[in-house]
């Protein structure tokens, strides 16, 4: 079941703050996907996480472009915000589990499916750049093979 962290989606991490984390998460090199329409939160996003050494997709903000890169990319991971320019992403969410792409859902709205609870995990916006970056790394140690 998904887990939920609510705080705000600044960036108070410096770079070197970002570093230490990254490396000793495990995240450098991680291949994610990044699904978000507002492009202020994306481009947010798209800079933390590879300041932490991950490689990004995207970010892309519709359900097909998410198709299209997710097929040529592979990710481990996709970041789904369940509202794209008003299109529930859910069967994204669904397609890409279904892939075995650990999908992290990201939400400002406060009640939420509770068919979400399958996925690797739910932040609700706001949040921090820690709150992510902890939630990433508990995806990732999680579905990390031995």
């Amino acid at each position: 079941m998904g887990t939920g962290v609510t705080g705000r989606l600044g960036m108070p991490l410096t770079d070197r703050e970002v570093a230490r984390s990254a490396a000793a998460s495990g995240l450098q090199g991680v291949h994610v996907l990044l699904v978000e329409d507002s492009w202020q939160v994306a481009d947010a996003l798209k800079l933390l996480l590879e300041k932490t050494g991950m490689v990004v997709s995207g970010p892309v903000a519709t359900v097909k472009a998410a198709q299209e890169l997710a097929t040529e990319n592979a990710p481990r991971l996709a970041i789904v915000d369940v509202n794209l320019k008003g299109e529930m992403a859910y069967a994204l969410m669904d397609w890409l589990h279904a892939r075995g792409i650990h999908v992290l859902v990201i939400s400002g709205y406060a009640d939420l499916p509770r068919s979400l609870g399958q996925f690797a995990a739910i932040l609700h916006k706001p949040f921090t750049a820690t709150a992510l970056l902890t939630t990433l790394r508990r995806i990732n140690e999680r579905h990390s093979t031995p």
